[in-house]
């Protein structure tokens, strides 16, 4: 390739559409149990509610159920992947290699967001939410307590206990909140997915009878669940409109590209550096959503 101005030009768009093309391939799962929120500054701000609004008989007067019970605040944080291509590689046009660098680098890319939501999953034992209370833990509601963490290994009793002690959950109100009951996700990691499949992923038991928890939850596999997070397990109910947690954006990706031969990073490292720059955060919301177990056993 001719290395002028037009032709590096040419190269740094092209680049960028393959990146924003495969990044919108990938196929994420953050968004199936955290929130999407825009902010237009900084900071975004989040009214978190203690009990969710019920219908009611309308007698006297109307009753204004107050739905606010602690605002959130959401910082948002820099984000940036930054990748270089020797200028050899684009002058002996290595186009394709260069390509298949760059898709990969943009798997990564998408990659991301899944990650940042797995880490609040991961902190959640140790990590407070809104209502004060560490995400997973005991949670106070009226004049009853609600544990939405455990340390059972996965097997098929712990399932159903977390399965119906997530399904029996109660506003102060005493009002039934009705979660977890079309499908939810169990998310584990690589080592535990054969279990997990086992349990609710298919139709004949090993013994020959039917499966009575066959199709009870979705199955996961998240890959950043190994090492000393191998035997962590959620259950998340992600078919409401709320989540259990949030990802905040606060601006679209932005490329950016140093092409210019008279760049002092491209004059000194003889090479193109081509990066993406993104503002966004992550956080917790409704504890009610979302059951955590270590595995660890007790």
């Amino acid at each position: 390739m001719l290395l002028n101005r037009e032709n590096l030009n040419a190269l740094s768009r092209s680049l960028r559409a393959l990146v924003f093309q495969a990044r919108e391939e990938y196929r994420p799962f953050w968004n199936r149990i955290a929130l999407e929120s825009r902010t237009e500054g900084r900071v975004g701000t989040y009214s978190w509610l203690e009990d969710f609004p019920t219908m009611r008989e309308w007698k006297g007067e109307r009753q204004v159920q107050n739905l606010s019970l602690k605002v959130i605040n959401l910082e948002n944080a820099d984000w940036e992947m930054t990748f270089a291509i020797a200028r050899k590689d684009v002058e002996d046009d290595l186009l394709d290699q260069v390509g298949a660098n760059a898709r990969e680098y943009a798997f990564r890319w998408a990659q991301h967001d899944d990650y940042l939501v797995t880490q609040l999953l991961l902190k959640g034992f140790s990590a407070q939410g809104p209502d004060g209370a560490n995400f997973f833990g005991t949670h106070r509601v009226g004049k009853k307590s609600y544990q939405n963490a455990g340390t059972a290994p996965l097997t098929r009793e712990a399932f159903r206990e977390a399965l119906a002690r997530m399904r029996s959950l109660q506003d102060s109100r005493g009002y039934p909140l009705g979660f977890f009951l079309d499908r939810p996700l169990l998310i584990v990691g690589p080592q535990l997915a054969p279990t997990a499949t086992e349990i609710v992923g298919v139709q004949t038991l090993p013994n020959g009878g039917a499966n009575p928890d066959y199709g009870a939850a979705e199955v996961v596999v998240n890959p950043w669940l190994v090492d000393s997070y191998a035997s962590y397990w959620f259950l998340v109910d992600g078919s409401r409109p709320i989540k259990p947690l949030i990802l905040q954006r606060r601006m679209d990706p932005e490329w950016v590209a140093k092409t210019d031969p008279e760049d002092d990073h491209v004059f000194r490292h003889n090479e193109y550096v081509f990066g993406v720059y993104e503002r966004k955060a992550v956080g917790y919301l409704y504890w009610q959503l979302a059951y955590g177990s270590t595995g660890a056993g007790s």
